[in-house]
């Protein structure tokens, strides 16, 4: 963090509360929208740094760097009605040429870095030049795969070359923030894993907020950038991230007034939230999908007819109904059902565990020697079901599953681990089965999990492998108009739902819990803090 953006703000962020207005501020009391204030929310994790292209990449890290810096365009929370729009941010405008290969981009003018510097093509070219650099080793470097050339023509023209037509091009060009080259260039490549303190020692910012002070595991805290190209926004004059890990503790927290928003309200307190007076319950459907992953590395779950035996012998929607109620259903497709192309044919398999065991003696499996358990070839059908033992509801998930899978003779071993340990050893293909969870990409681009391209290079971690998978990811992919992939991209789920790879579970509904004061917040599954410039404060009603 810059010494300049520090200045002064040890002793604001001690002295501020969720009640706080800012001294000598313009907050008012009227019930049109206001300026000024300070906004307090609660967080359950921290941020790793502020170069995106070196981070942790959680959901809430880029939420804060949004914040923070510009993007070319902004996403826009449309993808249930068809394949997401996108509008201009830094761009102001853009062309396509006749062959499709080629966009020339206008960026606006008139825009500074928080220091004055204004932001150019150069900084663009530059961070291109950045997210691809092998020393960087940005984790979405393969988002700029087909992109051949950026040039800059001036300081507010710059074109991007693609090496074929795809339907996702704007998506992946749009990947990643601007970062800015007169600042962050002093520092070679080869030198930015391991530095993160250099860049917050050297920050400068182009969005809506500045960083003001960031102390590790206690709160982040962001002040209005008085150069945002948005005249009149940001409305607040600070945001304090409070970093609260019990979510339970959140709620608690906003309940007394003590912060001012939740960004994930566990079903369970969604209606206190819902009645208390001073606070509003908003409900949406998530951008996630919960599932089993079968380990099809290790043989056992390698035959499709075991893993829908599997998927089978689970009762699903029971599951659902007793560990979220209303605030979930069951899925089916890793494209959820809120999604423009999800496949309204699919059917949920249903509980049956006859049809489960039917299934399993097919395939050779039996009680051979009267134990309980199935075996064959003198191996009993046991396995190892792995979840992260922080989440409460995946560890009651495994014990549930255990339960219904031993009433066919399928012996799941529950180990809950810590997260960290889980993940490596998912991505050496080390764990039998694990339960987690994935958020979707709005490009659709399913090569991540169920291409076999990805076993080795990508999150395959249960090794899938179909040939006509892999044709039909790469159709998906190959139409200019991406509503023109649907067609592939039904019966790939087709092909997933009669193989499962994955056994879904359950798309969730995410409950944000927001103070009466604060007005015209609009969180949705692509982000809570989407139109977080546009918050303003306003007294509770009485």
């Amino acid at each position: 963090m810059s010494g300049r953006l520090a200045l002064g703000c040890a002793v604001l962020v001690a002295s501020f509360t969720a009640c706080d207005r800012a001294p000598g501020g313009t907050y008012t009391t009227g019930n049109e929208s206001a300026r000024g204030g300070t906004v307090v929310i609660a967080t359950g994790v921290d941020i790793t740094g502020v170069n995106q292209l070196t981070g942790g990449g959680s959901r809430f890290e880029q939420d804060i760097l949004d914040q923070l810096f510009l993007s070319l365009f902004q996403e826009q929370p449309d993808y249930a009605e068809h394949p997401p729009t996108f509008e201009p941010e830094l761009a102001q405008d853009y062309t396509w040429s006749e062959d499709g290969k080629t966009l020339r981009l206008l960026l606006r003018p008139g825009i500074e870095w928080s220091d004055g510097v204004p932001i150019t093509a150069a900084d663009v070219v530059w961070t291109y030049t950045a997210q691809v650099n092998p020393e960087v080793a940005w984790e979405e470097a393969q988002s700029k795969d087909a992109i051949e050339r950026v040039v800059a023509f001036d300081d507010h023209t710059v074109e991007f070359r693609f090496s074929e037509v795809y339907s996702s091009r704007l998506s992946d060009l749009n990947e990643g923030v601007i970062l800015p080259k007169h600042a962050w260039s002093k520092l070679p490549f080869s030198e930015w894993r391991g530095n993160e303190t250099w860049f917050l020692d050297n920050l400068v910012v182009s969005g809506p907020f500045m960083l003001a002070r960031l102390q590790p595991q206690q709160q982040i805290v962001l002040e209005r950038n008085e150069n945002h190209f948005r005249q009149g926004y940001p409305k607040l004059d600070r945001l304090v991230f409070r970093v609260i890990p019990n979510r339970t503790n959140q709620v608690e927290h906003l309940l007394a007034g003590q912060v001012d928003f939740v960004e994930h309200v566990l079903p369970k307190r969604a209606a206190d939230v819902e009645r208390s007076g001073r606070t509003d319950l908003i409900s949406k459907w998530h951008r996630q999908y919960t599932y089993i992953g079968w380990n099809g590395c290790q043989g056992l779950f390698e035959d499709a007819s075991i893993r829908k035996a599997m998927t089978l012998a689970i009762d699903r929607e029971s599951i659902v109904k007793a560990l979220w109620g209303e605030s979930a259903r069951p899925a089916v497709s890793p494209i959820l059902t809120s999604v423009w192309a999800f496949n309204p044919d699919l059917v949920p398999w249903p509980y049956d565990p006859d049809a489960a065991r039917r299934l399993l003696a097919k395939a050779g499996w039996g009680d051979d020697d009267g134990d309980g358990y199935l075996d064959k070839d003198g191996r009993k059908f046991s396995f190892e079901l792995a979840t992260n033992g922080d989440n409460q509801i995946r560890a009651d998930v495994a014990v549930l599953v255990q339960e219904q899978l031993r009433k066919i003779g399928v012996e799941a071993r529950v180990s809950l681990l810590e997260f960290n340990s889980l993940w490596a050893r998912h991505q050496s293909h080390g764990v039998d089965a694990i339960i987690s969870a994935w958020g979707i990409d709005t490009s659709l681009n399913l090569t991540y999990a169920f291409h076999t391209d990805s076993i080795e290079d990508g999150k395959n971690y249960g090794c899938y492998s179909n040939a006509q998978v892999d044709e039909l990811i790469a159709l998906a992919r190959r139409p200019a108009r991406p509503e023109d992939a649907a067609p592939p991209l039904h019966r790939i789920q087709e092909i997933l739902h009669e193989e499962q790879p994955y056994t879904f579970l359950w798309e969730p509904m995410r409950h944000y819990g927001v103070s009466k004061k604060v007005k015209n917040a609009q969180p949705n599954p692509l982000s809570a803090y989407f139109n977080l410039d546009e918050w303003w404060l306003a007294p509770v009603s009485s």
